[in-house]
Parts: structure tokens; sequence; C-alpha cells
């Protein structure tokens, strides 16, 4: 690692520089090394759709490298959906061909006069016009530019019409938009600054210090993806292969959180949608990411009817399923094809989505609103054909949809009449498609997560059903999901190392997919990569640097204790779905953290041994 393209779209003006040492050993990489530039350049009085914010797309130290699954890149940027530190990954391509170019991150700022793209090939870097391509869906607009530039390596991420429109929940597509950097809003930020794509082709390898080594290492995880039964069953069915298990353990949202059914007694949807089930139907093919032996994504079609695809696109992964599916009361998984494939050609996060308009959905089932209010449409539950018009709507910002493009909370708040009770979100983010009520842990996770309730920060469900006892990592005995006991701590050590190991530049998916056997090779990993020997221990200092690094962003920012929380749905007794004991968890993580249980901010001697005393005083 070591190279800087810096973008001024407003001066036209394209600078590099050398990534210090200070930034890579103390951030590692990722959102790690971008939160700390986000830091140092983005004052609080900047706001998320404002030239003088940064766009910044940044790899880990693995990334492009031989080690299985290093093909993750992150975005970070201020967020125009919750007002703080945002940072959304994805994987596929991309992120590997801009470290061929021999860069690691590109910081843009500024607004062009004109829709622009970024070209990048090697070391030549260019703004060209977009005008030609704005206006386009994600997927033609990277078809036309990747023959325009004829060159077959180049990627490209870019934004649909949802981004051109700056909904607060598009996303930034790549891979002929198969895969999205969906939350936080970074598409609408990509959409201010003008900025319709970023191109990326090099000829560069990734320089590793023992190349002999991870080599060594990289076979063996591969041969470990291959033939560990977990890892087969993950690369079988992908994320849809556990929609059935999780759904009985009370772990998928229905009805906009509200209900513990599937289509009414007997849960009959669960089976219609489910992998084996009704996946089934619409599935042609497995897809991998660059060098990934897991292989988890799903190639789809719905060849006729009104649902129809008219080709073979990227499959609804678990999380689009729970959203659009028992979320939104639909059942049918052609349709929740139709409305995945719809937000990645609009550039649209889908849960921001299936969850903002389940949210609507139940304000209509409480005639908060009405068919005034919506246009028309009987936003009820289950109206499979309404909702797909709402995406329709959201992506260009029409009639109802506009109010819907900006999230939950701007919806609720401009409804009123108590609406709000019923936008499911932390700090302004729609929580993800697990419930935190079947893991104590997973609550806190989600109510003191830095971009607001996402999985990505920390997953706890398979941790508490037993997997702590496999594990390297210092948990404590866990003992039953639903207890409290020690829960403050777990939920520390998985945001640790999902933290560190988001910053590297590894999938979730080499450690839940079962890819990596133990979380010491992804340490031994990185240590070939560097040279650098990292254990354990070095790993989760790193992670819970970088976790506090992007605590006192949120903190600078405006974000408050009072923000550690979940909506009151999850707080209340629900007699099949139990209750989130915040109250008795979250001063366990708070003392965990060494944070004070009353602001919520890093104590002066965590600061000290984090070595982030030259930020201590905007705390």
């Amino acid at each position: 690692m070591g190279k800087i393209i810096r973008v001024d779209l407003t001066r036209g003006i394209i600078k590099k520089e050398e990534l210090s040492e200070e930034l890579k050993s103390k951030y590692l990489g990722g959102y790690g090394i971008a939160s700390r530039i986000l830091y140092d350049e983005v004052p609080p009085w900047v706001g998320a759709l404002d030239p003088a914010n940064r766009l910044i797309f940044s790899t880990g130290p693995i990334t492009g490298t031989m080690a299985p699954t290093a093909g993750r890149h992150t975005i970070v940027t201020k967020s125009p959906l919750t007002g703080y530190s945002c940072d959304a990954n994805a994987g596929g391509y991309w992120g590997v061909e801009f470290k061929f170019t021999g860069h690691d991150i590109i910081i843009i700022t500024g607004r062009a006069t004109n829709p622009s793209l970024i070209s990048i090939r090697n070391d030549d870097v260019e703004i060209k016009s977009a005008q030609d391509y704005w206006g386009m869906n994600a997927r033609a607009a990277d078809r036309a530019i990747r023959s325009d530039m004829g060159d077959k390596r180049t990627r490209v991420a870019c934004i649909g019409q949802a981004g051109e429109n700056l909904s607060r929940i598009s996303g930034i597509m790549s891979d002929d938009a198969g895969r999205c950097a969906a939350r936080g809003g970074v598409g609408a930020v990509m959409g201010f600054f003008n900025l319709k794509a970023v191109t990326v082709a090099g000829d560069n390898k990734v320089s590793v210090s023992r190349p002999d080594e991870l080599r060594n290492l990289s076979k063996a995880m591969t041969e470990n993806a291959k033939n560990n039964p977990h890892a087969q069953n993950f690369r079988k069915g992908g994320t849809p292969g556990f929609f059935e298990a999780v759904w009985a353990l009370g772990d998928v949202p229905a009805y906009n959180w509200s209900r513990n059914d599937y289509g009414g007694g007997g849960d009959p949807g669960v089976r219609k949608i489910a992998y084996p089930g009704g996946y089934e139907s619409i599935l042609k093919n497995t897809k991998t990411c660059y060098v990934c032996p897991v292989s988890c994504r799903r190639e789809v079609s719905v060849e006729s009817g009104p649902y129809s695809t008219g080709e073979i696109v990227e499959g609804p992964e678990y999380e689009t399923m729970s959203m659009f599916g028992p979320n939104c009361g639909i059942d049918n998984i052609q349709a929740i094809s139709k409305l995945n494939d719809l937000c990645n050609i609009y550039g649209i996060d889908t849960i921001s989505c299936g969850a903002t308009i389940s949210f609507a959905m139940e304000c209509f089932d409480k005639g908060i609103i009405t068919k005034e209010d919506t246009g028309g449409f009987d936003l009820k539950f289950g109206n499979t054909d309404a909702v797909i018009e709402m995406v329709h709507k959201i992506a260009k910002r029409e009639d109802f949809g506009d109010m819907l493009a900006d999230g939950s909370r701007r919806a609720a708040a401009a409804i009123g009449k108590s609406a709000e009770k019923y936008a499911m979100h932390v700090k302004g983010q729609e929580i993800s498609a697990h419930d935190p009520r079947a893991a104590q842990s997973q609550g806190i996770i989600y109510a003191t997560s830095i971009t607001g309730a996402r999985h990505n920060e920390g997953f706890t469900l398979f941790l508490e059903l037993g997997g702590w006892q496999g594990s390297e990592l210092p948990y404590p005995n866990i003992g039953d999901r639903f207890s409290t006991e020690g829960k403050g701590i777990v939920a520390k050590i998985q945001q640790d190392w999902r933290t560190y190991y988001n910053a590297a530049g590894f999938c979730g998916f080499a450690d839940l997919g079962g890819g990596y056997p133990k979380e010491s090779d992804f340490v031994k990993i990185h240590s070939a990569v560097t040279g650098q020997d990292v254990s354990l221990a070095n790993a989760l200092l790193y992670g819970q640097r970088i976790f506090n690094l992007r605590r006192i962003l949120n903190i600078r920012y405006g974000c408050t204790p009072q923000e550690d929380t979940l909506p009151q749905r999850f707080l209340e007794s629900n007699e099949a779905r139990g209750i989130v004991k915040l109250n008795q968890t979250l001063p366990q993580y708070y003392e965990a953290r060494g944070w004070n249980p009353t602001t919520g901010k890093p104590r002066r001697e965590k600061i000290r041994e984090l070595g982030l005393e030259d930020i201590a005083a905007d705390l």
C-alpha cells in the first residue's frame, strides 16, 4: 500500500501523493485510513451534500493479492442519510482492478459543472464527460462505458437514476450492476458531485512481502473451502440457503418487524422463497468474486410474466429476500427477484428500500396515510405490484416516492401523526434483516453501530448458538442467547474483530461462510502480505482503534449517547420474540469499551491506550 489519488471536480485538478507510514501503521487500510482522512478533512459544519465533503474509495492491504476473498473495496463519506460517518463496501472486481492501477485510495471532492466520470488507467487519471451516460440505469451505463473505453479489463463503479436524483438510500454499483456499495446514501454524494462513474483498469501486480508463505496459506484456505462441509453448503445455497433456518430462530423481520408469522399459521411463505424451496425455480448459476473459493453469489432469471428480468441477473441475497419478502408481506420469489434487480439497476440499497416501504405499509395499515397520500396505491402488506411501483417512484423521486427516497426517518417526520414509532432505524439508517431479539449481543451491536444498525459491523447469532466455543477470540462463556450476562463484552469483541478484517480487506463470508477455519488464519494471511507479524491481539487492537476513531468522528458530527438505542418495538414485551434488554447490556458494553457511562465518550486512558491523543481535544 502507498498511493493516493486526489480529484477536485470543481477545479478539475488531479494530484497524487504517498500514503504516510503513520496512517498505515495505525489505521491499517480500507475504512480505517479513510475514516481518519474524513476526520482530518471534513469538519462538522460541512454537510453531506456539500462540495467540501469527501467521497473516498479505499482498499485494504490484502485487496488484489492471491489471498482468498481479497476482492473488497469500501467507500467512506459523511452520510446524507444519518449525518454521521458512513462506509459502504462491496465485493466483486472493482476494488481489485483499482489496486492493479497501482493505487490504494482515491479521494474525491468538489462538484463538476457537468456530468463527469473519472478514468484511472494505471498512472493515467482523467476527468471526462459523462453527459452521454447521465440518465442511464447503472447496468446500461456500466456496459456503455466499458464499450466506449475499448478495454475489456475496465471495471466501472457508477450510480443509477436514484443517485442522480440524490436519494439518500442510493448506493454505488459495480460488476454490471451486480454488486452494490449500498448503505448510508453514498450514491447521493456521488450524484451531488455530478459524478456518474469511476472507471479503473490496471496492469500492475500487488506486491507482497512473503509470496511463498502467502501462496501456501492461500492454497490451504482454498482447499478448506472446497472440503469443509459448512463451506460446501454455503457455496450451494449462498445466503438464501440459511433463510429457513434463521426464520425458525426468530431472526427474520416480518411485516415491518411487527409480526411473527409469514403468511399466517404455519408460515407458508417461508418455503415459497427459501433455498431449498421456491428459490430453486429462479436459480441458474453460482458466481464468484475475485479469487474466492466460497462462491456464494447467485445468478437468477425470471424468463416471462410480469416479473421477468429479461436476462440472467444477480440474484437476491438473504437481506433483500427478507426486507422485500416477509417484511413487506410478499411471498413470490419471482417478484422479489424483480425487486432486487430494479434496485440494482436504479442503484438503491435494498435493505433501506424494503424497510422504508414496509414502514409506509404499516402506516397505511394504521390509517396514518391513505390512498390520497400514496398517489392512489393500495399500499397494504403483500401488494406486490404496489411495492414494485414504489421502487420506480423512489428512484425517480415521483409523487409519494419522493418522500420515501430519503429513508424512513425523514419520511416519518414529513408524515407526522406518530409515524415515527413505525420507522425501524438506528441513527437514521434502516435496520439490517437480523432481529436483535434473537441474540442479546446483536441488540448492542445495532444500538452502538457507527453507521446505524448494520450486520456488517457485527453478527452474533451463530456465536450465541455455540460458535464461540470454537473461536480463538477471548469471548466469555456466552450461555443462553436470550440471557444478558457477558453480552456487552461479546458485542465489543465481535465489533473489534469485524472492524479489523473489514479494514484489512477480507470478506465477511471468509469467516461466516467457512472459508477460513480459524481467526488466526486471517492474521497469518495479513502477516504474509505486509511482512508485519500480526497476532490476534494486534488485530483486535487495530479494530478497537479504528472503531473508537469512528466513534469520535460521530461525536464530532453531533451524535449523542441517546442514539445508542433501538426502536421502541424491540424494547417492549413481545410474547413470541422477547425483548432486547439494552438497560442491562449497554452498561456492560460501555465498561468493556472504556467509555464514560454518561457521555458515551472514550475515557482519556482509553484514548492514550489506542494512540488517539491527537484527536482527544474533540472530546
